[in-house]
């Protein structure tokens, strides 16, 4: 059996507090965490993030990695690649317009200044009205890191976005390879846009042996998507089963 990481986004959780997010991911045998902005930011008062950095370590959770972050501006970029570093994050997930390569330079500067690694996430007409204000092909995502060939650089795939607009997550990891950073596993279906991996589209075992081909072994299986947050339990605990059984099953 594979022993590639599996962890979740907190965004899984909704607006709950970070509290109840750490009692939940103990319920669904989860202590591998991404962890939203929504639920800790660089934004939050300094005694609440003393306070849930403490535990976080009480608890025993590796916070992998942290975002999705919304960058607007360069000066935006420190804080959050900062706020990685104090998480101990591996990672920082980034959203912002493609053709913004300041915003890039700044990512760059700064994940070589706190040995933080910048993983842009790609979007798509799910929750963005405007895709020209994100990444939403895989040409816009290759674009970028093949201009910019740092080794803290690379991408978040996001499987279900991808699939949302008709791109095989397959191609995707072939043609981005060793530049993955890490994986949201989200998966489309006829019951729900955003579904939980395993349950529509997603080829699981596909994108895993094409992980073991092409990805680093590191890579991380977050699972991730919005679906009702009264179920987040019941749905990481099924999320998490499909990709152990996707993962079991190969050779």
């Amino acid at each position: 059996m594979d022993s590639r990481t599996i962890g979740v986004q907190s965004v899984v959780f909704g607006d709950r507090k970070l509290s109840a997010v750490l009692d939940e991911l103990d319920d669904a045998d989860v202590d591998v965490l991404e962890l939203w902005g929504d639920h800790l930011s660089p934004n939050d008062h300094g005694a609440t993030v003393a306070a849930s950095v403490a535990a976080l370590k009480a608890t025993m959770v590796d916070v992998r990695g942290y975002g999705v972050v919304d960058v607007e501006e360069p000066e935006d970029v420190e804080d959050h690649v900062a706020f990685a570093d104090r998480l101990e994050a591996d990672y920082v997930t980034v959203n912002y317009p493609p053709m913004r390569d300041d915003v890039t330079a700044e990512l760059l500067e700064q994940a070589e200044a706190y040995d933080v690694d910048v993983a842009i996430h790609n979007y798509s007409s799910v929750h963005h009205d405007d895709t020209s204000q994100v990444f939403s092909s895989l040409a816009e995502v290759q674009d970028v890191l093949e201009r910019n060939p740092h080794d803290r650089l690379g991408a978040c795939v996001d499987t279900g976005h991808f699939l949302v607009e008709d791109v095989d997550p397959a191609d995707v990891i072939e043609s981005l390879g060793d530049r993955i950073v890490t994986v949201h596993l989200k998966d489309t279906s006829e019951a729900a846009i955003e579904d939980v991996p395993g349950a529509g589209e997603l080829e699981l075992e596909t994108v895993l042996d094409l992980l073991d081909a092409h990805a680093d072994p590191d890579v991380p299986l977050i699972v991730e998507y919005e679906l009702d947050p009264e179920e987040a339990v019941a749905d990481l605990r099924e999320a998490v089963a499909n990709v152990e059984r996707a993962l079991a099953s190969r050779p």
